[in-house]
């Protein structure tokens, strides 16, 4: 029992971080029916501007004088660079193409990701080696009744649950929602109401990569670890456990980022050398998906007429 609710713990991580991700996703799919693959990349972007603001923090002496509060105030830094980021791949490459084929505008988003990586790996110093990510979630760890729980896990689940529950209220309570919604349904008929719908796009484009910037610290916080390549397997994930959960649904990219997070730590535990092919098993749930229930879990049938 106590090994189970340790794999619990550890599947509730992994599925903080993978829901994360795909919230963005499902956000973009939902509001102007693209899949935006540079989303991936993003979290890593957000990793390689932590490290040199960190590092500044700790030249000035910042870190050791108030840890907290100075993570803390990068952590918001962060979250808005990566924002004003997700701002500027709208401007510069959505925008012009928004009345191009979704295909044309699909594959601006996977040149847009490939053009995060190079200019991550050729710009950094040693980018093409994988860089040690600094120490911002608390250290520790609290055991009960032989469960070992990790401060850094439950912050992360923690921030996950705020995060999530933040942009709920927003989707359902706030004027931004309301206009995410009705552009969501009927992008035509919100325009003639009077939503501008140029600031709601862009306001997609903010939250979604400021969620990615956060799965991205968050991520390396906790593996200590992030390369310029990650991008393209958070990426993958977060699109397939929206994929699992229903594209376009809120919920449904959360409930898709459980599931996936629960196979791949549970299949690792119990199937005989499962941690060398955890992804694949969690691939094969996203087959088996996409044959027996293509629109996903929460995700409904719709019917054109013809």
């Amino acid at each position: 029992m106590n090994t189970f609710l340790q794999l619990l713990i550890s599947a509730l991580l992994v599925s903080s971080l993978y829901s994360l991700v795909a919230v963005g996703f499902t956000m973009y799919v939902g509001v102007i029916n693209l899949a935006n693959f540079s989303h991936g990349d993003t979290c890593v972007l957000g990793t390689f501007l932590m490290m040199p603001l960190f590092l500044y923090a700790t030249k000035l002496g910042w870190i050791s004088a108030s840890t907290g509060l100075v993570i803390l105030i990068l952590i918001i830094l962060l979250i808005f660079l990566t924002g004003l980021w997700g701002a500027a791949i709208y401007t510069i490459l959505v925008k012009p193409l928004l009345a191009a084929p979704r295909l044309i505008l699909l594959l601006a988003t996977v040149a847009a990701g490939q053009v995060i990586r190079e200019a991550i790996r050729v710009i950094y110093p040693n980018g093409s080696n994988p860089q040690v990510f600094p120490k911002l979630l608390p250290s520790g760890s609290l055991n009960l009744s032989g469960i070992t729980l990790g401060y850094d896990s439950l912050t992360i689940i923690f921030l996950t649950i705020i995060c999530i529950l933040s942009l709920n209220f927003i989707i359902q309570k706030t004027k931004m929602g309301v206009a995410m919604r009705a552009v969501s349904q009927n992008a035509d008929v919100a325009q003639m109401m009077g939503i501008n719908i140029e600031q709601t796009i862009i306001s997609v484009f903010v939250i979604g990569s400021a969620l990615a910037g956060m799965a991205g610290i968050l991520n390396g916080s906790y593996y200590g670890i992030t390369k310029f390549n990650l991008g393209s397997n958070l990426g993958i994930k977060g699109f397939s456990a929206a994929v699992i959960g229903g594209l376009g649904d809120f919920k449904g990219a959360i409930v898709g980022g459980v599931l996936l997070g629960f196979i791949e730590v549970f299949a690792a535990a119990y199937i005989p050398n499962g941690s060398q092919y955890q992804d694949v098993f969690s691939f094969l749930a996203v087959i088996a998906f996409l044959i027996f229930r293509p629109s996903g879990i929460l995700g409904e049938k719709i019917f054109e007429k013809v």
